[in-house]
């Protein structure tokens, strides 16, 4: 027997259907309505519909997936009201770089035309007040605010990109749920759009027919993005406005670019993740980045969204600690779920939705350490060092096996420092020493740090000239000026200069007296780089005179640095000399990057610098310093010193008289941390060895010299 439907008796059906699924719905009811509360029926409203009036199995599992984990989610930001001259604003920025770009490629990119409209757009906008929003900052969960609507347009555009773009063509169901699906890239960002807003904005300048690849389309997007941005520059608004930001310079930081910049590639058909590491090896700070999946290759590639591509190599890798993945749905070993009950957890792994992936990226090992603790914590994990208040910072954990008294961590990088510890409070404890894990010839080793021991012994004084090793890029700068020469000439043109002295080794970055091999009278004086690094990268400079001339355009110099007390006695000399001046005052010269008193700025961009005097004089030396980080010992700062026993100790304070400090009565053996509380951020713990600082990276340490992971998903 056939059966014949008409439209009515297929709408009852449906009906009949829907009140069906309404009871089944039931049992999940009390659980919607207890995190979602009055909003709970906008999603029951999703799930019936995929599954009652679509019919769609697939799409229902996708939205029951994002409801079920919602509740770990929360958004904090949204716009109240627009003034609808902001829309405008907006939508004219887009239709001029439209214009601009239309029947361009990257190869062909008309930056011309671009400034053009920048410098057009920058005088309207300095002229006038920029249009803003009014937002709301509180913090409210995903299950509270979001509609059918906003779900259901966001979930039919995922699944239109799955099945249409190139780049998804091989991803799982598993694999779609989480790497194009969700709607949110970075746990608590507000401004919420759906795929399909996100598209309809930039899809036109990434869906492009000559991309042919994930980091080809990733550069489309770094284009675009970076063009609308330019196109006005600073427009001083005053709040967050969510989407309109990416037309503006106003507000962005790493986290805001990684965000941005997942959700746009993942709406344009990008399988696309937000990772972060909490430390670096050696940096203070943390950093999001954006990860993507290359399905040529099976692999997973990092970027930075807006200034790099997927595939370019290591880009920052080498100096980060652990990297972990924002994943939306939770991940049942996180140890947000593997605590034990009144376990604590440090805020930075409280999170369910997370998973450490180094291993994608980078070396790793599986360790297991020994754990002797009294207590019923499951968990312990491993710190590095980082600028806090306690000086390290958990970057991976670890399950304990009471039974065996040991403790398993899956993701343990080569060649970095590792504190064990456990939180039987808030406060941490340390179950062992710090070490590190190398590998030679297919053999792991566990290495305790040298010059570390139990030792009682205590140096009745300890001096220390530096709390952060020189940078490999500043040691290449200070090698780059060798060559250099200082020029003494009588014609404006140098074209009768004598060679007054040649820099023959690498200068250190120190402000310090260079005596000159040939003395004269001159009017004109230069430092010249050399036609092989043609960079003036010197950070600060004087011309020296003996004060027994008499010159009028001469002030007292700036002392030297001084790194040990028997170096004092080159400040004797200092009232003896002063430096020359080629305008009314220092405080005219100071705009020059030689002149500012700046260690970490330098006229690099070009190859020489010019003391321009009104007559000839006398200069006999050069007191300078290379371009440099600036992060060693400044005088005039106070220092704390710590070493390591059970935590780090305080030693105590001290005040840098000159460019070097010292603390009496210090433990001899220890792992030492020296800590400015007036400058700077860089700091790296140390040892003494051979009565010199020896940095755990640098000087211990080198960047792991094993070959990168090329792990598939």
């Amino acid at each position: 027997m056939k059966f014949f439907f008409t439209k009515q008796s297929k709408t009852a059906c449906r009906s009949i259907t829907l009140l069906l699924g309404l009871l089944l719905l039931g049992s999940c009811r009390s659980d919607l309505t207890r995190h979602a509360g009055d909003n709970a029926s906008e999603l029951e409203r999703v799930l019936l519909y995929y599954k009652y009036v679509r019919w769609d199995s697939q799409k229902y599992e996708a939205a029951k997936f994002l409801i079920e984990n919602m509740k770990f989610h929360y958004s904090q930001g949204q716009i109240v009201s627009n003034d609808s001259l902001l829309e405008a604003w907006r939508a004219e920025t887009d239709s001029i770089y439209e214009a601009i770009v239309a029947g361009h490629t990257l190869n062909d990119f008309p930056w011309d035309s671009l400034r053009v409209r920048q410098k057009n757009r920058r005088a309207i906008i300095e002229a006038g007040t920029m249009p803003d929003v009014e937002n709301d900052m509180t913090i409210r969960p995903d299950m509270e605010t979001l509609t059918f609507k906003f779900l259901t347009d966001h979930i039919d555009h995922a699944f239109k990109v799955w099945r249409e773009s190139k780049y998804t063509q091989n991803l799982t169901f598993d694999e779609f749920k989480e790497y194009i699906l969700p709607y949110r890239s970075v746990k608590g960002y507000g401004f919420l759009e759906t795929g399909q807003r996100y598209d309809d904005l930039f899809g036109k300048y990434i869906h492009r027919t000559d991309s042919d690849s994930i980091a080809s389309t990733v550069a489309y997007y770094n284009r675009a993005i970076n063009g609308l941005r330019d196109l006005n520059g600073k427009t001083h608004r005053k709040v967050l406005a969510g989407i309109y930001d990416l037309y503006s310079r106003d507000f962005h930081d790493c986290v805001d670019i990684a965000s941005y910049g997942c959700n746009i590639l993942r709406a344009c058909g990008v399988p696309t993740v937000v990772e972060y590491n909490v430390s670096y090896r050696e940096w203070a700070g943390r950093h999001y980045h954006c990860g993507v999946y290359n399905d040529s290759t099976d692999t997973w590639e990092c970027f930075n969204p807006e200034s790099s591509l997927p595939g370019n190599g290591k880009w920052s890798w080498e100096p980060t600690m652990n990297i972990h993945r924002i994943t939306y749905g939770a991940q049942p070993d996180s140890p947000y779920f593997l605590h034990a009950e009144g376990e604590y957890v440090p805020s930075m792994m409280n999170n369910p939705c997370f998973k450490d992936v180094t291993a994608l990226y980078k070396p790793t090992t599986t360790l297991t350490l020994p754990i002797d603790i009294d207590n019923n914590n499951q968990l312990a994990y491993l710190a590095s060092y980082n600028f806090n208040t306690e000086g390290i910072i958990p970057v991976t954990w670890g399950i304990i096996d009471k039974e065996q008294h040991t403790v398993t961590f899956q993701n343990v990088l080569f060649d970095a420092i590792y504190f064990p510890i456990y939180y039987p409070t808030e406060k941490y404890q340390i179950f062992g020493e710090p070490f590190y894990v190398t590998e030679s010839e297919n053999e792991i080793k566990v290495c305790s740090l040298p010059e570390v021991d139990d030792s009682d012994e205590h140096w009745e004084s300890l001096l220390l000239t530096r709390k952060f090793p020189r940078k490999e890029n500043m040691i290449k700068v200070a090698e780059e000026l060798v060559g250099a020469r200082f020029l003494g000439a009588n014609k404006k043109d140098f074209s009768d200069a004598m060679t007054l002295y040649e820099i023959s080794e690498a200068p250190p970055p120190y402000f310090r007296d260079y005596a000159f091999t040939r003395k004269g009278r001159f009017q004109y004086y230069r430092f010249q780089a050399s036609e092989e690094h043609p960079h003036a990268n010197i950070s600060m400079l004087e011309w020296i005179t003996p004060s027994s001339y008499g010159y009028k355009n001469a002030m007292p110099p700036t002392p030297p640095h001084i790194f040990y007390p028997k170096d004092t006695i080159l400040l004797q000399r200092e009232n003896r000399l002063v430096k020359l001046l080629d305008d009314e005052s220092w405080d005219k010269m100071k705009w020059k990057a030689e002149y500012d008193g700046k260690m970490h700025t330098a006229p690099g961009a070009y190859p020489n610098i010019t003391l321009w005097l009104e007559k000839p004089q006398v200069v006999t030396r050069v007191r300078f310093a290379p371009l440099n980080a600036d992060n060693g010992i400044r005088a005039g700062d106070e220092f704390e010193l710590y070493y390591w026993y059970n935590g780090w100790q305080n030693v105590g304070t001290a005040k840098a008289k000159y460019e070097y400090v010292v603390f009496d009565h210090v433990p001899k053996k220890k792992f030492y941390w020296l800590r400015n509380k007036n400058n700077g951020k860089e700091e790296l713990p140390f040892v003494i060895q051979d009565g010199q600082q020896k940095f755990i990276y640098h000087d211990i340490l080198k960047p792991s010299t094993k070959a990168e992971s090329n792990i598939a998903k």
